[in-house]
């Protein structure tokens, strides 16, 4: 469990400086998907789940900047309610976010993206920019209850650093 409690969830999710730097990198734009696509294919592959996504946390949604394996309302929508997010525990403890059954973990079990999507497992790390802010995450997704690895895990961190990196290259060309 992450010990995090609704507030605090809530307070992070609306930080105006973390939202302010979402803006200022433009992560909602529709060029973003183009930078990202890569990184969430060899998330995918590198570590053999189905889906996989680099999300970006707002206060009341969560948007997919980037996607793979999705399908559905889900890939249409590009995002989900913020309270469904498996995403924003990661984002708003700044720690890895690990469910190996979502079906029988506390934070999840309950979710509407468990019992009608059929998400099982959730690997996520928090994307954490160069200003000390966590934007959003890059995560993979399973049909399947399972365990993550610590190899699989420091996979996972280094790709999200990659996305990172991608993601800041945007500010640095835009002059922000």
């Amino acid at each position: 469990m992450t010990g995090i409690d609704d507030a605090e969830a809530r307070a992070g999710r609306e930080d105006e400086a973390r939202l302010r730097e979402i803006v200022e990198l433009d992560l909602l734009s529709p060029g973003v998907d183009d930078i990202l696509q890569a990184t969430v294919v060899e998330a995918a592959e590198r570590l053999g789940l189905p889906q996989a996504m680099v999300t970006v946390v707002l206060d009341q949604a969560q948007f997919f900047a980037a996607h793979h394996g999705l399908d559905g309302w889900m890939a249409e929508a590009r995002g989900t309610p913020v309270e469904w997010s498996f995403c924003a525990i990661a984002v708003a403890t700044g720690e890895p976010f690990v469910v190996e059954d979502a079906t029988t973990h506390p934070l999840t079990r309950d979710n509407p993206l468990v019992a009608h999507e059929g998400i099982r497992c959730y690997a996520g790390i928090p994307l954490v920019s160069s200003r000390g802010h966590a934007l959003g995450t890059l995560c993979v997704i399973g049909k399947e209850p399972r365990t993550f690895s610590d190899a699989e895990m420091e996979t996972l961190r280094d790709l999200s650093e990659q996305a990172v990196r991608r993601i800041e290259a945007r500010r640095t060309r835009s002059g922000s």
